[in-house]
């Protein structure tokens, strides 16, 4: 599989050390999260690392929530600079959140809006950190998108589908293979607590999820980002060290078949 890390637009003074790890195959590509306002001060940068990109569009933490109507300007702004990042960098993927507080119906519309079939929907939480409702955590929800012909593919975030599961009342690995009949075109991993409705988002081996488990479900030929949280003082170390603890997951996963 493909790994990945997770930079913000934002985060240019770690281009050297990330070109680094991608000589050393730490990494085979960058899943870029796009801060609102970055593009123009940002982009030449991106473009000199030269890897292959994926892009993670923003969220409502920074003012795009597909679910709400209100916000449909904000939205098209946001994304139409999120498009730009990915046309530039030559990105064939774009992950989008449903967005919060209103309707999935909603979501589905202002997706269809920008009918972009480089995006792909991002599964979450039922339950989000600040006690928002989120859209997009059930497989019903995203079987009704694609039947609708809205959502070309998913992204499965394992963390949080963990805590849907824990939401609705059954096991995180009913919902993750429900997912998996949909073919994601990307993961997300990082660690978290099991009996916890909200994504805490853990470096891998902090928490106490099935992280064996979750793996061993993914294709051989994914992609698959590391979402872990990093220290600014410690650069990308806790990236390597999240790199090191997948790869004895693989290893053993190997072993084992």
């Amino acid at each position: 599989m493909k790994i990945g890390l997770k930079l913000y637009s934002k985060d240019v003074a770690l281009i050297p050390d990330a070109g680094k790890l991608k000589v050393k195959e730490f990494f085979d590509f960058v899943e870029l999260y796009v801060i609102p306002g970055s593009y123009e001060n940002t982009i030449e940068n991106w473009k000199g690392l030269d890897v292959p990109y994926v892009i993670h569009a923003p969220h409502s933490h920074h003012g795009v929530n597909f679910a709400q109507v209100d916000k449909l300007e904000t939205n098209l702004k946001h994304i139409g600079e999120t498009q730009l990042f990915a046309d530039t960098l030559g990105a064939a993927i774009i992950i989008v959140h449903g967005g919060n507080n209103g309707s999935f119906d909603e979501t589905l519309r202002q997706i269809s809006l920008l009918d972009d079939s480089r995006m792909v929907l991002e599964n979450k939480p039922k339950i989000g950190l600040s006690n928002e409702v989120c859209v997009g955590c059930t497989p019903s929800e995203f079987q009704y998108g694609i039947e609708r012909e809205v959502l070309n593919g998913i992204a499965l975030d394992f963390g949080h589908a963990s805590c849907a599961a824990r939401s609705l009342g059954i096991n995180a690995m009913e919902i993750i293979k429900d997912l998996m009949i949909f073919k994601p075109k990307i993961f997300h991993l990082s660690d978290g607590d099991a009996l916890s409705e909200r994504d805490i988002h853990l470096n891998l081996g902090r928490g106490d999820l099935d992280l064996s488990e979750f793996v061993s479900v993914i294709p051989d030929d994914s992609l698959i980002t590391i979402e872990t949280p990093r220290n600014p003082l410690n650069k990308l170390d806790d990236f390597m060290k999240d790199i090191l603890f997948l790869r004895r997951i693989l290893s053993q996963n190997v072993r084992l078949n």
